[in-house]
């Protein structure tokens, strides 16, 4: 049989987002007791996933943090389904906090084992 079949394919082309602090990036200096808030940014995500929060104690130990939800931005380009995503972590600053370390990062479904 010489037919050739026709199918439609979808292929999703991705790449791991651009993720960087909006602001105070580097070392925050403030006094027990004291709220700061730290945003995290992704660029060009597709599809949407999650920010992954971690506080590293100066022991070493490491915590996960909560936040409140994720937001994101209207779509780059309609249709495409990139998008650019956000989120803030309010933290008090505690004495045991001195010398420990936050880390953003941001968990894109289907690029790395969900």
């Amino acid at each position: 049989d010489d037919r050739v079949e026709t199918a439609s394919t979808e292929l999703i082309v991705l790449e791991e987002p651009l993720v960087k602090f909006a602001n105070n990036y580097g070392t925050i200096t403030g006094i027990a007791g004291d709220t700061e808030f730290l945003t995290c940014q992704a660029k060009h995500v597709r599809p949407v996933g999650k920010f992954i929060w971690k506080q590293v104690n100066p022991d070493g130990t490491e915590e996960k943090l909560e936040t409140s939800e994720i937001a994101v931005s209207p779509e780059k380009k309609p249709g495409s389904g990139v998008f650019d995503a956000e989120e803030t972590l309010q933290i008090e600053l505690k004495p045991s906090d001195n010398e420990g370390k936050i880390i953003c990062t941001y968990q894109q479904y289907g690029f790395q084992d969900d």
